[in-house]
């Protein structure tokens, strides 16, 4: 009995296992169809889109992954930094679409949102789940969400108190101005071993989740997955979140400030200032002007550390001085900063290469290096070609404090130097940046760099010009009693 017994349930066991394999999903279930179109048609965007960087087995291992960072996600773990889930959950289906639709800022993943349909997105969203395992047992669900009570000087005060408090102690990475250069950020590193920064909080239009207060609520809430970023979901109350939320809110606008269409360099009398705190400044409009890698020459850079430069201009007639702002979280040695303009105007406005000039067209460079303090004109026809100039014009001053470089540099309009710019007031004349941060092993060939811009020497107006315009309207109004007086009298005649 006990053997007919086993045979039996051998049996059964056999016939349910023939059962599974002879199941099919039947070609009439409309569902199961569009699921596996959805798949389809995801692999195949994945294959063109997404392949080259994420890899044939989404394991972040592409052919163009290497020079980059940071690298590409590997998909395989299910480790995702941006959701509405708890922390170390898998996101939602609408999470994933939405990286896929608006990228993430300050990396090379770029926004899909007008190149791709949404149902391409959702589809690549489908067969992105395919490379985890984790998929297929975990349902992921978002979390309670508390709505924004308004952010009010009250709640920013409370933020600021937690941001700097041994609660929260976001200080600890961020640092005192939120540029992400506190004192525990040189040694932060991902959970795959490989070094990671924190957040410039002051430049929030490149936070990879969003820039708006209900952005950075969320990621407080949920954290980072697979970095140093931890949820404060069991650490803060909702209240407290908010508050800490509308304070990083507070540092700085959504949006990069408005790129001007040229920089004014303002006129004005006696010597220009050399430091960064004169007062002199203070009544000279700032112009920003953001900062991409070096990607055109090897070696390339696709993800600079410096992302822009703050720019305030004077001059007097005889000399320009340029007060120049840039963010860096760690002071290195190999540091550096050039301003670049071409070594002669051309009358048809053609211009040297931006990247350093080209073999028929040289640039002047004003190159600061923070390595013995070095500032010095430099002359260059590409890259690799900066050669020092035997003659030295250029005087500066630079400061560093809270993860930001402050530069001054001062040059006479017209040194006499034939192998200098003569700067004209009055004309436009084109200027480039360029920046290093040595701790990230960029050169002064593949850091970050700018295309180029205007330069305009402002000159006042002449008080005789003011004086035509109430004449004008003298004139005008004279012009108008003639004519009506003369009509009068006609009419009465």
């Amino acid at each position: 009995m006990r053997l007919s017994g086993t045979l039996l349930g051998a049996g059964l066991i056999l016939a349910a296992a023939a059962g599974l394999l002879a199941f099919r999903p039947s070609t009439d279930d409309p569902e199961a169809e569009i699921v596996a179109q959805d798949l389809e048609l995801g692999r195949t965007v994945y294959a063109v889109r997404c392949e080259i960087c994420h890899g044939v087995d989404g394991d972040g291992n592409g052919p163009a992954a290497a020079s980059q960072d940071p690298r590409p996600r590997d998909f395989r773990r299910g480790w995702f930094k941006i959701r509405t889930t708890a922390s170390g959950q898998l996101p939602t289906d609408a999470d994933l679409a939405r990286v896929i639709t608006f990228g993430m800022p300050g990396t090379t993943m770029p926004a899909w949102e007008n190149v791709l349909t949404e149902e391409e997105i959702l589809s690549v969203a489908e067969h992105l789940k395919t490379f985890s395992r984790r998929f297929e047992r975990e349902s992921p669900e978002p979390i309670p969400i508390m709505a924004g009570p308004g952010s009010s000087p009250e709640a920013i005060a409370r933020g600021a108190q937690l941001f700097v408090g041994e609660q929260a102690e976001c200080i600890k990475c961020h640092g005192e101005m939120g540029r992400g250069d506190g004192p525990s950020a040189s040694d932060l590193t991902d959970d795959f071993g490989q070094p990671i920064v924190p957040a410039d909080l002051s430049m929030p239009w490149l936070f990879r989740g969003g820039p708006s207060a209900d952005d950075i609520y969320l990621r407080i809430k949920t954290g980072l997955t697979g970095s140093p970023m931890p949820s404060y979901a069991l650490v803060l109350g909702d209240e407290e979140l908010w508050d800490v939320a509308y304070y990083v809110d507070s540092l700085a606008p959504d949006a990069p400030p408005k790129q001007e269409a040229f920089l004014l360099a303002a006129k004005v009398d006696g010597s220009l200032p050399i430091s960064g705190d004169d007062a002199a400044w203070a009544a000279v409009p700032e112009s920003f002007f953001p900062l991409g890698g070096q990607v055109m020459r090897e070696v390339r850079n696709f993800t600079p550390a410096v992302k822009g430069v703050w720019v305030q201009a004077l001059h007097n007639g005889s000399e320009l001085a340029l007060r120049l702002r840039w963010h860096d979280r760690f002071q290195d040695p190999n540091d550096s900063f050039d301003v670049e303009m071409p070594a002669v105007l051309a009358e048809n406005d053609e211009r040297p290469y931006f990247v350093f000039g080209d073999s028929r067209k040289a640039v002047n460079l004003w190159h600061w290096e923070a390595a013995d303090v070095l500032l010095e004109e430099q002359n260059a026809h590409g890259v690799g070609t900066r050669a020092t100039q035997s003659q030295q014009d250029l005087v500066g001053q630079v400061e560093f404090a809270n993860g930001e470089y402050t530069l001054v540099v001062r040059r006479a309009l017209n040194t006499g130097d034939e192998e200098d710019l003569v700067i004209p007031s009055g004309q436009f004349v084109p200027i480039a940046f360029a920046a290093v941060e040595g701790r990230s092993e960029e050169t002064t060939d593949s850091g970050a760099i700018g295309s180029w811009q205007l330069l305009f020497l402002d000159e006042p107006t002449p008080a005789l010009s003011y004086i035509w315009v109430p004449i004008a309207i003298a004139l005008t109004a004279g012009l108008e009693w003639l004519v009506v007086r003369r009509v009068r009298r006609s009419t009465s005649a």
